[in-house]
């Protein structure tokens, strides 16, 4: 199978982040995405996050409509907190062929990641841009001399390693919408109706 890996620590989980897992999926025939919630997110740390138990509930209630879309626990269990591990140990449990989908500023970032010259090798990675500009390739990936290949959205990947969908995904961040709970404004067609019954049941982000 073709699993696309989508981790983060939905916080809570969006249509962005829905939209984003559904386009990596139709782009690159993949069987499935699965939304590995975080364990302990290494840039996270000394910064308030909601209990990952709540977090994976809301994955889970945000994945209900889609089948391809499926929610992960195995960095919980395996109690993993970066990608170039989680990867390894996918690998030792299943025979699937997994890829990664990151989001721009989580790429342009990746140098910070442990490993990520081995995370480059270890797997194709899908980057999600809101729009393409050739000029905004950030240095230490050039410095790399791996090639990309640019999609639109409605493409088909063909071979690579490293390749970025251009699209118009929607402009949501988790932090906007913490904010905006917090705020007591609306986040009615940022997340699904069925998240905001849950931050409202759990009294989160207030």
């Amino acid at each position: 199978m073709r699993i696309g890996i989508f981790g983060g620590t939905f916080d809570p989980p969006h249509l962005g982040h829905l939209r984003a897992a559904e386009l990596a999926r139709e782009s690159f025939s993949l069987n499935e995405v699965w939304l590995m919630v975080s364990n302990k997110p290494p840039h996270k740390i000394g910064k308030p996050i909601i209990p990952v138990g709540k977090r994976l509930k809301m994955a889970e209630i945000a994945s209900l409509d889609n089948p391809y879309i499926k929610v992960s626990d195995f960095e919980i269990k395996n109690g993993l907190s970066y990608t170039i591990d989680t990867l390894r140990e996918l690998k030792k449990h299943y025979l699937h062929d997994f890829f990664l989908i990151i989001g721009e500023d989580s790429f342009i970032e990746l140098p910070t990641w442990k490993n990520y010259k081995g995370l480059l090798r270890e797997t194709e990675i899908i980057v999600i841009k809101r729009k393409w500009r050739e000029e905004k390739i950030p240095e230490w990936f050039l410095k790399t001399g791996m090639e990309v290949s640019v999609l639109k959205e409605g493409e088909k990947a063909s071979e690579g390693r490293i390749f970025f969908i251009s699209c118009a995904t929607l402009p949501i961040s988790s932090s906007m919408v913490r904010e905006k709970v917090k705020r007591g404004l609306s986040i009615k067609y940022l997340v699904p109706q069925k998240i905001i019954e849950y931050i409202e049941k759990e009294g989160l982000y207030k």
